[in-house]
């Protein structure tokens, strides 16, 4: 759907743009349609940013091109170094984002053959006026909004939830160890996807946005890291150890309440005291169980700092609750 929306924007401004420059007289009006397609970017934040950088760029080449051509010449071999410095310039100080549509108007020079100020003005205009009706048009147009971000973020927790539950029966079912891995990669594709689309809605919320969907999606993010280091070392247990049930249980309960603020605390605790109880229990007696029990304290550390992630986050964003 964006791919629509910016499809629709690209049309609506070249003919805006072309329709501006050919109504107060400008020779290539039809360039300025272009200009301004180009300048249409996915986001509004970086249209904004991408439309500074441009103009920039696109004055600066300009100057160089004016200085280079009046001493040398405005032959096509001038033409070539102009582009050579100009776009080493550019990839320097950061601006390239302008080098294609200044080298439009540097073609328009060459061709042109002389140096003249009403024309040097009306490039100006031409360049001035497709950029800035491209940057307004973006930040103008309607965007998704604050409910597409809620319910990205709601799909990201169901994602982050069958995390939990494939992970909860792998660990007590070991045999089944690739057909869980293998969901989690499919899982862990589809929630790349998701925060993807919730980094672009956030470049499109230019005022008041606190970015906290954002840093929501970069938390769950980072205990997605920990799910993958959970079900790395759950991949290696080769017997089902008689805690395997208990952590199980609790994994499953832990992802019907993976998104609750107030639940938290009540999951440390409980980590805790497994933590502690398994600390005092029997020491195991087979090489197996030795290894089983190590990977599951390991897995019961990680969950701690998963949950930990997630009692951060709230404390920063405390407000986010009741935005969701």
């Amino acid at each position: 759907m964006r791919i629509v929306h910016t499809a629709i924007k690209m049309t609506l401004v070249t003919l805006i743009a072309g329709l501006i420059s050919k109504w107060i007289g400008l020779d290539y009006w039809l360039t300025g349609g272009v200009l301004a397609l180009l300048s249409i970017q996915l986001t509004k934040r970086d249209s904004l940013i991408i439309a500074f950088r441009r103009i920039i760029d696109v004055f600066f080449g300009m100057v160089l091109s004016v200085l280079l051509f009046v001493i040398f010449g405005y032959d096509f071999w001038v033409f070539i170094i102009i582009v050579f410095i100009f776009s080493l310039s550019s990839f320097k100080l950061n601006i390239s984002e302008g080098i294609v549509p200044a080298l439009v108007i540097i073609t328009h020079l060459l061709v042109y053959g002389e140096f003249s100020f009403p024309f040097i003005l009306e490039e100006s205009l031409l360049v001035i006026i497709s950029i800035s009706t491209a940057a307004i048009f973006n930040t103008l147009y309607p965007s998704l909004g604050e409910s597409e971000l809620i319910k990205y973020t709601k799909e990201i927790d169901q994602y982050i939830r069958d995390h939990l539950l494939m992970l909860s029966f792998l660990i007590k079912d070991p045999q089944y160890a690739q057909t869980y891995n293998d969901h989690y990669l499919n899982l862990g594709r589809e929630l790349k996807k998701v925060i993807l689309k919730i980094e672009l809605l956030d470049k499109d919320l230019l005022f008041q946005n606190n970015q906290s969907y954002l840093s929501y999606a970069y938390m769950r993010k980072t205990q997605a890291t920990y799910m993958k280091h959970m079900y790395d070392q759950a991949s290696k247990i080769t017997c089902v150890h008689k805690n395997a049930i208990e952590i199980s249980e609790f994994i499953k309960d832990l992802s019907y309440d993976v998104g609750l603020y107030d639940q938290s605390f009540k999951y440390i605790k409980n980590i805790d005291a497994l933590l502690e109880k398994y600390r005092s229990s029997e020491l195991p007696k087979t090489r197996e169980e030795f290894e089983s029990r190590a990977i599951l304290f390991q897995i019961l550390i990680e969950l701690e700092s998963l949950i930990q992630v997630n009692l951060t986050f709230y404390e920063t964003h405390q407000d986010f609750l009741s935005s969701v």
